[in-house]
């Protein structure tokens, strides 16, 4: 299943004669021919392997079609003596070399090879098409047939029609021939078949401002970069020529009656979505109150389009939200109720433990965990190293801070995802100026910021640790080190993220760290993406994002492989 399509066709596989399968297929194939009076010329028939046996879906009268493509392949299965098209003729016309022919291929066969249908997992009009030149320099290429080219439309494959189009790989060497299949599966992932026409766009709400309208205060300004090209992808979680010998891991529970309640799923929050309904179950997707609509549209595209079993929009109380929720399970059972993304973290606290399912609680100072500034004091009441800082929601709280305070210091939202509204000043007067335009911006995730934090500046090299708890017992799952530099007039520019191993001396301080500040947030279950700077003085806490890495889960191709797979 793909795109929303319950059956998408990514290839055809020769099977060798004298398998199980093929033993079963034959016999069957042939009393078919023979139920149908066929005697003479070739046959294509389509079977399903039951688990009761072959079961006849057609027979098509003719050759195999596709135009013939296959026919090298074919030919190189035999060992280049023949194939369906010359037994064809042989069978009407040369008689004494029909009865040459073996009654079956040669096994085992004598060559490895595949076709290969593409799958796009995007759409737009096609400018250009640098993956199929790349497909044509693998070492197992032999034949390439697009369905696309320069001006036409692609749009997302959901059956043989809407393939973009098709290839025969083949080698002696099966291993170079499953490298160069999934160099394929990969350059579909990461949209490197097509360059389209378009472009991206802005995801921040539209403000009377945007239309020129309202008070006309000049509101600060967020740079976006929109020309860049969508060129990150992941590969997929389910395809067994990627996964290696990961094994389909079964429930002992009928997931078709049970559904699970995600709270904002944008960005990764979809790749979560879609693993939870490759298990089985329904998902409710619930959307806080002032969640952007063009948030809702952040989904990645190789998710293609989203569909859920519900949506509901939060409540004006926590109440009436769980009564629209069970309205749209109806004979369901809610089993789980996950945050997305940043946005849903507060909702997915509150919404857990009201729903009786396993939750983080949010009771207490644990009501406000996502709070950058919360977090700090809980780190801090545990013992543990943390950032000198002050909040406020007027300048008049923060000004003494800033004043006495040794610069430069970082200023940020309170409730700020990614690096949405954080800056490094070097003066009083630019933390200042900084501090007032926080209340006038629109955040990433919708609505306005009500609280903005100052902090001290570590110096170090800052890490990522990204965990997976369950009833308090924490797995790391990575840890990375980011690759910050000034350039172009900022203080530090992320130009990438690197993984770290496990074993040395900086990761073992860091788990070692990071799990303590688990502890001292009582986040004891989901994920979370912990960002640390390792000190003069040992690890501390920049912030804790209760929910899963974000950046459309880019990542997860090189972290499944980090990890053996």
């Amino acid at each position: 299943p793909r795109n929303g399509s319950q059956f998408v066709y990514f290839g055809m596989l020769p099977i060798d004669p004298m398998s199980e399968v093929a033993k079963a297929l034959i016999p069957y194939t042939r009393g078919v021919l023979d139920a149908l009076g066929m005697k003479h010329g070739p046959s294509h028939g389509e079977i399903i392997m039951t688990e009761s046996g072959p079961c006849l879906v057609e027979m098509n009268c003719r050759a195999h079609g596709g135009d013939g493509n296959w026919a090298p392949l074919a030919r190189k299965l035999t060992g280049g003596k023949y194939f369906q098209i010359e037994a064809t003729v042989d069978a009407y016309l040369e008689e004494e070399e029909f009865q040459k022919l073996p009654d079956v291929p040669p096994s085992p066969l004598k060559a490895h090879g595949l076709e290969v249908n593409l799958v796009s997992y995007s759409r737009g009009k096609v400018k250009s098409m640098p993956g199929f030149d790349v497909i044509k320099r693998l070492p197992s290429f032999v034949w390439l047939s697009p369905a696309a080219s320069i001006g036409s439309e692609v749009t997302f494959t959901v059956d043989l029609i809407t393939s973009p189009g098709g290839c025969v790989l083949m080698n002696d060497d099966p291993e170079v021939l499953d490298k160069d299949l999934n160099f394929i599966r990969y350059l579909e992932e990461i949209n490197g078949l097509f360059v389209y026409e378009t472009k991206g766009e802005s995801l921040a709400r539209p403000t009377a401002a945007t239309f020129g309208v309202g008070s006309g205060k000049k509101l600060h300004r967020r740079d976006l970069s929109l020309d860049r090209p969508g060129l990150m992808r992941i590969m997929s979680v389910d395809r067994p020529e990627l996964r290696g010998g990961l094994t389909k891991r079964f429930t002992t529970v009928d997931a078709s009656k049970e559904v699970v309640v995600v709270v904002d799923p944008y960005s990764t929050g979809c790749l979560v979505v879609q693993e939870i309904q490759s298990r089985g179950y329904k998902v409710i997707a619930l959307w806080t109150k002032g969640f952007s609509e063009e948030m809702k549209t952040h989904v990645p595209l190789h998710c293609g389009a989203m569909s859920y079993h519900a949506e509901v929009t939060e409540g004006d109380n926590p109440g009436e939200t769980q009564r629209e929720l069970y309205k749209a399970a109806g004979t369901l059972r809610i089993v789980a109720c996950i945050a997305g993304g940043e946005a849903g973290v507060d909702t997915a606290d509150v919404m857990s433990e009201r729903l009786l399912v396993r939750t983080n609680g949010a009771k207490g100072v644990f009501a406000n965990r996502r709070d950058k500034k919360v977090q700090q004091e809980l780190v801090k009441a545990a013992g543990l190293r943390s950032i000198r800082q002050a909040a406020g929601k007027t300048f008049a709280d923060v000004e003494d801070f800033l004043r006495k305070e040794s610069y430069p210091l970082v200023l940020k939202p309170t409730d700020s995802a990614g690096t949405d509204g954080v800056k490094l000043c070097h003066n009083f007067e630019e933390a200042k100026d900084h501090f007032d335009a926080l209340f006038e911006v629109e955040a990433v995730n919708g609505g306005y910021n009500t609280e903005v934090l100052c902090q001290e500046f570590l110096r170090g090299k800052e890490y990522v640790v990204d965990t997976v708890s369950r009833d308090g017992e924490h797995k790391t799952m990575a840890v990375w080190v980011y690759d910050k530099r000034p350039a172009n007039g900022a203080a530090f520019v992320y130009f990438g993220m690197l993984p770290v191993d496990s074993g040395s001396t900086e990761a073992k301080l860091l788990v070692n760290y990071c799990h303590k500040v688990l502890d001292a947030l009582a986040l004891k279950n989901g994920p979370a993406h912990v960002e640390i700077i390792m000190t003069a003085s040992g690890p501390c806490l920049v912030e804790v994002n209760c929910r899963a890495q974000g950046g459309d889960g880019n990542w997860r191709p090189l972290a499944r492989r980090l990890a053996g797979g």
